[in-house]
């Protein structure tokens, strides 16, 4: 199980901020994760990545390496550097038999979309050859890794009107896209009669909108922990590595979104309910939708902070 990070503001942050500095931040979870489900493997050290937009969110880049996310001294020497108001990040842990390899570490870009995902699809092999008929021709080329993630990072794509050349989509263009995903792989991991458990928690962004989701194939399970802060400003006290939400007005400047809080006090975080969709406005609205498939169940027991 992986872990990840998201965060959008209104202002650019320092990449150390959320990366490196906080007392729980991703590089911690990538070798001390505290809520993943399978704790028999407790380590994310099959290489990690970093996005990032550039102002005015039109040009997104991205770092990966295979190293582990906690010794890769380039990593430190860019977070001390780069700002950007706009940030993915992961530290990966290989599900299945897929190779460690620069290609299959998240995120991924396709035109001005990024993407990201914490889980796996159970029975991927089974649907993998129907999954890759059914991609346009540009699309499925832009494949370079062999993971699931990036297939249904594909699959999404292929629900979007010409993704490679639009720089802007709706949020609620993502958002439909992301239900057209989850619906098309349920459909064919059932007519393929796979039983196994699918964990997809998703993240998709465009640099002004972001689109992410916890979600299980089943209608009694946990899926993957997910938790969102907002406030007007994620920022340090002093030099001890704690971090605080502020909220010094109604406004909401800053929404991070993570597979585990990035900070110890409980009420800068609340779960993301199982089989929801969040979605961040560019105006920075957080919007949560049930997704109401055969796998909703509002008396389900969430997980707390």
């Amino acid at each position: 199980m992986c872990r990840f990070l998201l965060y959008k503001s209104n202002s650019p942050i320092l990449l150390a901020d959320l990366l490196t500095r906080p007392a729980h931040s991703i590089i911690m979870q990538s070798f001390n994760c505290k809520l993943r489900l399978d704790m028999r493997r407790p380590m994310n050290g099959d290489g990690f990545g970093i996005g990032w937009f550039d102002e005015p969110r039109t040009q997104g880049c991205i770092f990966t390496s295979t190293l582990p996310a906690w010794s890769n001294t380039n990593l430190q020497r860019l977070a001390e550097k780069i700002k950007s108001a706009l940030v993915f990040a992961h530290v990966r842990a290989t599900t299945g038999d897929t190779a460690t390899s620069e290609s299959n570490c998240h995120p991924w870009q396709f035109g001005n979309l990024m993407w990201m995902h914490n889980g796996s699809i159970g029975g991927f092999e089974r649907i993998k050859r129907r999954l890759q008929n059914e991609l346009r021709d540009e699309i499925y080329l832009s494949i370079q890794g062999t993971t699931d993630s990036e297939h249904a990072f594909a699959l999404f794509l292929n629900m979007l009107d010409s993704p490679a050349t639009r720089v802007e989509f709706s949020h609620e263009e993502l958002r439909q896209a992301m239900l057209a995903t989850i619906a098309q792989l349920n459909q064919w991991l059932d007519e393929a009669g796979v039983e196994e458990t699918s964990l997809l928690n998703f993240a998709v962004t465009d640099g002004q909108c972001v689109v992410c989701t916890r979600y299980i194939t089943s209608a009694d399970l946990d899926g993957a922990s997910l938790f969102y802060s907002s406030g007007s400003e994620f920022k340090s006290e002093a030099d001890s590595g704690q971090y605080r939400m502020v909220k010094a007005n109604r406004r909401e400047d800053v929404v991070v979104v993570a597979s585990e809080p990035l900070t110890y006090e409980r009420s800068d975080w609340l779960t993301i309910p199982n089989n929801t969709l969040l979605v961040i406005t560019p105006r920075l609205n957080v919007h949560l939708h049930p997704i109401r498939d055969k796998y909703w169940n509002p008396r389900r027991r969430q997980l707390a902070c």
